[in-house]
């Protein structure tokens, strides 16, 4: 189940002193960084949460392996783990998957919000949901809306809209929220000398409504996403 650290009220709270989060993220860092020269031995690195391989079929759709782009080659430490996977089952039924595991270096792991733009969308907001996945457990995800100008088949312009799901997966714990993995990360350097070793999951489905026969309206692809993370997690988490 998710193991979140800050409750509503903590971060409403936070959100309400300038440069709140922001100082508390620092000050974790701070300490972390004094215990740490403080002791003595190294920090183990924790197990990944995550099943570096994602179902060939899912939801009647086939799945086919993506390769890492160029651009991701270039960008991520060599150590870095990622797998891909392009879901289809029809015309309309698009899903793409993938799981990004961070090696040595940490900077493998980042909020997608950083990303999308670079790659040519333009975010419209973003909102934790909770999903129940098919083991019974309930799973919080970041919900990001997002678009970008595209040219159909004849020519003429239009809008493509997608809908992004993603979640940090940490050594028997899950968070939608960066700020969280990041609080997480030095509590357990200092309390439990445990270094996680995150991963991040991200599902999207794009909104076909009017573009292609059949395709699901906002609403549609939401419930296409939810009942796909439902049946994924499970299968790539280690613990619910």
């Amino acid at each position: 189940m998710p193991d979140l650290f800050m409750n509503p009220r903590t971060s409403t709270f936070l959100e309400s002193i300038p440069f709140g989060r922001e100082l508390v993220v620092l000050c974790m860092a701070a300490v972390t960084v004094f215990f740490c020269l403080l002791g003595s031995g190294k920090m183990a690195v924790s197990e990944s949460g995550v099943i570096m391989t994602l179902p060939p079929v899912l939801l009647g759709m086939s799945g086919k392996a993506v390769p890492a782009s160029e651009g991701e080659k270039a960008i991520l430490p060599s150590d870095t783990e990622l797998v891909k996977m392009s879901y289809q089952g029809g015309v309309a039924d698009l899903v793409s998957a993938q799981i990004v595991l961070a090696g040595g270096e940490k900077r493998s792991i980042h909020r997608p919000e950083i990303c999308l733009p670079a790659q040519g969308w333009l975010l419209e907001g973003g909102h934790v949901v909770t999903i129940k996945l098919k083991n019974g457990h309930p799973l919080q995800v970041m919900r990001l809306t997002a678009s970008r100008p595209i040219t159909l088949n004849n020519g003429s312009k239009a809008s493509l809209e997608n809908i992004f799901y993603y979640w940090f997966v940490g050594y028997q714990t899950t968070t939608p929220s960066h700020l969280e993995r990041i609080l997480k990360t030095n509590l357990d350097m200092v309390l439990h000398n445990i270094n996680h070793r995150w991963a991040y999951v991200m599902v999207t489905a794009p909104v076909l409504k009017g573009l292609v026969p059949g395709g699901r309206d906002v609403s549609q692809t939401d419930e296409l996403l939810q009942h796909f993370v439902s049946e994924v997690a499970p299968a790539i988490m280690k613990t619910p």
